[in-house]
């Protein structure tokens, strides 16, 4: 959850989200694999869920502000 968080919080400085957001994803399903085997040893299910979230969010937004830039290029490009 903490990857996730420093993804949505600090990520978009320098693209730092780049490297800790796919962590965040990893490492969330790895815990929620963990608790499903072990529910007794293991908690923190909605930590693990919450970095699964953010770490995606900070995925699609990055891919959206992506595309943005992509159709703003192809379109200048057009006009030129």
């Amino acid at each position: 959850m903490v990857l996730g968080i420093v993804s949505i919080t600090i990520g978009w400085c320098c693209s730092f989200g780049i490297l800790t957001s796919p962590v965040a994803l990893v490492m969330g399903i790895v815990a929620l694999v963990q608790i499903k085997n072990d529910p007794a040893k293991y908690g923190g299910k909605g930590f693990a869920i919450g970095g699964i979230i953010m770490g995606a969010l900070y995925v699609a937004i990055f891919l959206v502000v992506i595309l943005i830039y992509g159709i703003g290029i192809f379109m200048g490009a057009l006009n030129s």
